[in-house]
């Protein structure tokens, strides 16, 4: 059978007889990967599997011995066995014994179900060895590669994790959440368990997000210019000094910064047009989030048109100067600050 998604999947392992003895588990999404491992292990091995009915193999073992665990009879008072093998590179064994399991894979007997899977490592299936296993699995059993997440499957992912612990959590305020902390997975889970745990049985709100959930260097650098758009440079700098003890290059924090910058042009340029800035969202891509253009456009009402021209100027000539000259970026950055600041007071004023 083909690759198969994780919908497919989770029917598949929720069904009373699946109707494969053999999975490949791959890709780079890791946390959904383990997830079905374990998912996996309890459907054939049970919650509290003996040593018998649950065989772990690596790479200290050979082809061989994996082969052996298979076809092994179950022990006395086993009536299934289950043998998942992890982070296994197939490209050195011998072609004997890799042909001898591959053959063999076809034939899995039914008291035995073979998982082979990659929770830490990501190797290429694309030729080899690795290419002949999983063309062997893809004919008897099962094969899942867990891509990375799209932003809309993220989104979809926390609202569902909230509903399981019957929070409400509105796909906008997920799309707040991935923009504050990023697409890792693991990361993504843990910032909504400690929103769920502060809601209980309540709805997660925008105010909650802001006040507990940890945000990455991307969502900081936009507090950057936030600090600067109030006239708070002292801040600004604060908070820069703060993103490069974390090993944010001034390169990568002028770069974000130059993007708030542009989503106040973008903002602007589509009301001045006349239309909203949700369909603009739309327009440009931003899916949901449209709340970024919304907040650009809210920091931006303190600078007019050529304000914004000349601070999106003054942020293209530092990021020239960074690139091409031998000046302190560090020093660079904290001119760029002074200078958009003083574009803003002189406008105020």
């Amino acid at each position: 059978m083909p690759k198969i998604t994780e919908n497919e999947l989770r029917a598949k392992i929720k069904s009373a007889q699946p109707d494969c003895r053999v999975f490949l588990f791959y890709g780079e999404e890791k946390a959904q990967l383990r997830h079905y491992i374990n998912k996996l292990r309890a459907k054939f091995a049970g919650k509290d599997p003996g040593d018998f009915s649950l065989r772990s193999l690596t790479q200290d073992n050979s082809v061989q011995e994996i082969y052996d665990a298979v076809f092994a009879a179950p022990a006395f008072l086993e009536d299934k066995r289950f043998i998942v093998v992890t982070d296994y590179d197939f490209t050195p064994a011998s072609g004997i014994e890799l042909d001898g399991l591959i053959s063999g894979i076809g034939k899995i007997p039914q008291y035995s179900t073979l998982l082979i899977a990659y929770p830490a490592t990501s190797p290429s299936f694309a030729s080899g060895s690795n290419k002949k296993l999983l063309n062997a699995v893809e004919k008897a059993g099962v094969v899942v590669n867990f891509e990375r997440l799209t932003d809309t499957a993220l989104e979809k992912q926390l609202v569902y994790w909230a509903n399981l612990r019957n929070v409400k959590l509105n796909e906008y305020d997920a799309a707040r959440i991935v923009s504050y902390c990023g697409r890792d997975l693991t990361l993504l889970k843990n910032e909504l368990e400690k929103l769920c745990a502060y809601k209980q049985n309540g709805e997660i709100t925008r105010g909650d997000i802001e006040l507990l959930v940890t945000k990455n260097p991307e969502a900081k650098i936009f507090d950057v210019a936030s600090h600067i758009l109030s006239g708070s440079p002292d801040k600004a700098i604060e908070q820069i000094n703060i993103l490069i003890s974390q090993k944010q290059t001034p390169q990568s924090i002028i770069a974000v910064l130059g993007g708030f910058y542009a989503d106040i042009y973008r903002a602007r340029a589509a009301l001045e047009g006349g239309e909203s800035l949700d369909s603009a969202a739309k327009r440009l891509g931003y899916g949901r989030r449209a709340f970024a253009l919304q907040r650009a456009h809210r920091s931006g009402k303190r600078l007019s048109s050529s304000g914004l021209r000349e601070s999106l100027n003054a942020i293209a000539k530092t990021n020239a100067l960074m690139n091409s000259s031998n000046a302190d970026p560090k020093i660079l950055l904290e001119q760029l600050v002074a200078r958009l600041t003083l574009i803003r007071t002189e406008e105020k004023n």
